[in-house]
């Protein structure tokens, strides 16, 4: 592969500065064939969404979908980019500048929207640099404007085209460059630039190693200038330490061969019409990209990496068209549709979609029967598994849908059926998914559960309170217990306490505290006993009366008292 027989290294910062929000954003991807490093700036004030980053997924998106040096298709990715800018501008105009690389680890082309900067660094000097698509570079151009006085102008931020712009939209897109080995790309957006010249940007380049360091020393730079306000600001370095390298031979061999057999064949009328060298070189080239880039697909297909497969495909599908070959271009295009249809269902199933994916699968399972390359049991084990989480979902809707109608119990034996299937299908966000919506349902339980009490709780209150009123304070003890139980278990601590005081009422009432002794004459021996109180228990209590101030004499009488206590016994 290209990128095991090459050696890209690539870092990046990424800072806010003095500014609350970052609408600067990069991101790359590097793949066995092809790499792309994608930067942006936002330049609306959006707070929603960040433009920046929406640009840089979309056209990132579509290069992942179909990894290309075209510059028709890259124009196309940005165009994509662009166009979803203007859907998602529904409350702000939402406007990007963006740069990308793309390259094969061979050459690269880069494409420019706006004022967002590719600098290319060879052999220790400054060999390419991106023009931005601003008011400033038009006066450069034009002779109006020098180009020492154009990162500070005031209108290199006027910009003629941009992402998002209403109406017309031309980015630039170069042509393919050979890179050299020692290249070092900077991607960066004006909050770098503006800040940092080309002068120290070499400078940096000489002290450093490593693309990090690149960056960092840059980010050194930039804070050097103690600015009271500082920019958004993002950095992307690639050091191209060693480029691929393709085995002319073996190329050339195969273009002989295949030419050996295109020439006789391009000679019309017996000689008639003979096709120029150049032209039949260029058919030998394509023919030959057919072969390879369908073989390089099958064994994509064998090694289950769909999404290759259909990248290959898609190559040698294209050389078919190029040689009219249109055998090739048929039964080529049939397996490139089978490796989409795969490729559509994976997503389908990574997004949790189900059904989705489970009718792209079996889409690819009846355009597979015909080509031998599929393995049958591979597109049947997906359906399988598509189909399963498929009805797991369906049984988590229906669980949802008692939920809402408030049918706990019923939800909650939904959700554990479906969770046990979940379980043996081996779907574990499913399974994680279902675990809290249980959790859920019997919070809801708990939740009913802890209102009936309570306005069981609440009755007996009530209950104790009306038997109280009427003077019936054992009832009212019961029913207030009763209540205090409840209340207990549903952990309402202060309605416990509140009813304590109730019941400790109730109980005083019952059983009132005596009277202290003399308080109404009845402890004297002449008193009066209390009404309903008989004489004899009258005269018992004079006699008790009497016998304590017996002991109190003899207790005074000291030591003959005891004596004659003694005696006695």
């Amino acid at each position: 592969m290209r990128k095991e027989n090459s050696d890209f290294k690539t870092s990046f910062l990424s800072e806010a500065g003095t500014f609350i929000r970052n609408k600067d954003y990069f991101a790359f991807t590097e793949q066995d064939d092809k790499a792309c490093y994608v930067i942006a700036r936002g330049l609306d004030s959006d707070t929603e969404k960040e433009s920046a980053e929406l640009a840089v997924k979309s056209v990132l998106g579509s290069f992942l979908d179909k990894p290309t040096l075209s510059r028709r298709k890259l124009k196309r990715y940005l165009w994509e980019a662009h166009e979803l800018l203007q859907v998602e501008s529904r409350r702000v105009r939402r406007k990007v500048s963006l740069t990308l690389v793309a390259t094969d680890y061979t050459r690269m082309v880069w494409a420019v929207a706006g004022n967002t900067r590719l600098y290319q660094f060879r052999n220790g000097r400054l060999h390419t640099k991106s023009k931005d698509q601003s008011l400033s570079r038009s006066m450069a151009e034009a002779g109006e404007l020098s180009e020492d006085r154009l990162d500070k102008h005031e209108e290199r931020h006027n910009l003629l085209w941009y992402m998002g712009k209403p109406g017309a939209f031309e980015p630039f897109v170069s042509k393919k460059t050979l890179l050299s080995e020692g290249d070092v790309l900077l991607l960066c957006t004006p909050g770098l630039w503006e800040n940092v010249d080309g002068a120290e940007m070499l400078d940096a380049l000489e002290e450093v190693k490593e693309p990090a360091e690149l960056v960092d020393t840059l980010e050194d730079v930039l804070l050097s200038r103690q600015n009271k306000q500082v920019p958004n600001y993002t950095a992307a370095a690639v050091y191209v330490n060693k480029v691929f390298k393709e085995d002319p031979k073996k190329k050339w061999k195969i273009i002989k061969k295949i030419a050996l057999v295109l020439i006789p064949l391009l000679l019309l009328g017996g000689g008639a019409y003979l096709y120029t060298y150049k032209t039949a070189k260029a058919k030998a080239e394509a023919a030959a990209a057919i072969f390879e880039r369908e073989k390089s697909g099958d064994e994509a297909v064998q090694e289950k990496d769909y999404p290759n497969a259909v990248k290959e495909y898609s190559e040698a599908r294209n050389a078919a068209i190029k040689v009219s070959d249109v055998v090739h271009m048929r039964l080529i295009g049939k397996k490139q549709k089978t490796a989409q249809l795969i490729v559509d269902g994976d997503g389908s199933f990574k997004d949790g979609n189900y059904a989705k994916a489970l009718e792209s699968y079996e889409k690819a399972q009846k355009e597979a029967k015909q080509q031998s390359i599929y393995d049958e049991k591979d597109l049947e084990a997906k359906i399988t598994k598509a189909r399963t989480y498929q009805q797991i979902t369906e049984l988590m809707k229906q669980g949802d849908q008692k939920l809402q109608a408030q049918d706990y119990e019923g939800a909650k034996e939904t959700y554990a059926k479906a969770k046990k299937e979940a379980q043996q299908a081996d779907f574990a966000s499913g399974e994680k998914e279902l675990a809290a919506k249980l959790e859920a349902a019997d919070a809801k339980i708990a939740g009913v559960f802890k209102e009936k009490k309570l306005l069981d709780a609440d009755k007996l209150e009530k209950k104790g309170d009306q038997s109280y009123t009427a003077q019936s304070y054992e009832q009212a003890v019961t029913s207030y217990a009763m209540a205090q139980e409840i209340y207990q278990e549903i952990g309402m601590l202060e309605k416990v306490l509140g009813v304590e005081r109730k019941i400790s009422k109730a109980e005083e009432k019952l059983n009132p505290p005596p009277q202290p002794a003399g308080a109404d004459g009845a402890a004297g021996g002449g008193g009066r006993a209390p009404a309903g109180q008989g004489a004899g228990e009258a005269g018992a209590a004079s006699q008790g009366a009497a016998g304590q101030d017996g002991a109190k004499a003899a207790a005074g009488s000291g030591g003959q008292a005891e004596k004659t206590e003694g005696g006695g016994k």
